[in-house]
């Protein structure tokens, strides 16, 4: 096994990695986001405003690492760049994202089924995948205060590509 010190082996890919496939593809969202600084407590949910995005989800050379790239509007452009993977010295689930607004977060992330829980220090979501993988139920939280409060609820469909259009082979696949 190749090591890139003395005191760390190489990654190795395995089912986990595999996993995070589920995320592969494009995907288009629609739905609603409730998150302001002004957002009842008593009625988190009164003053929604439409959220429209396209998602794009690739594996970075090596399949190690799953790079997933939305670009949404809600009330004015809110692009997330995320990269999904499995901490090799854990063996634990992530995410860390990147957003247009300057910030970053990171999330730990646990799998249950088809269901995908991002678990943040103040967001966190659920994201359960339909049986046969063509739609996410995404529900968002946020804890702006003291408590948790709805920040948005949204349904992806993926978008069904052509063979031209489609991902290239994994490695050890044929193309």
């Amino acid at each position: 096994m190749a090591t890139i010190s003395d005191r760390e082996a190489a990654p190795v890919r395995d089912a986990r990695h595999d996993a995070l496939s589920v995320f592969l593809g494009d995907w288009r969202a629609e739905g609603q986001s409730y998150g302001s600084p002004d957002q009842p407590v008593d009625a988190p949910k009164s003053k929604p405003f439409p959220w429209t995005s396209t998602i794009k989800a690739r594996w970075h050379t090596g399949e190690f690492f799953l790079v997933h790239d939305e670009r949404a509007f809600s009330g004015g452009p809110f692009d997330t760049l995320a990269i999904l993977g499995v901490d090799a010295l854990t063996g634990r689930y992530f995410a860390r994202t990147f957003e247009n607004h300057g910030f970053y977060r990171h999330y730990e992330l646990t799998r249950e089924g088809r269901v995908w829980t991002f678990a943040g220090e103040s967001e966190r979501a659920h994201i359960a995948f339909s049986e046969d993988g063509t739609t996410q139920t995404i529900v968002w939280e946020w804890r702006p205060r003291d408590r948790w409060l709805p920040l948005c609820d949204r349904i992806a469909i993926r978008e069904i590509t052509s063979p031209s259009g489609s991902e290239p082979p994994r490695s050890g696949q044929a193309a």
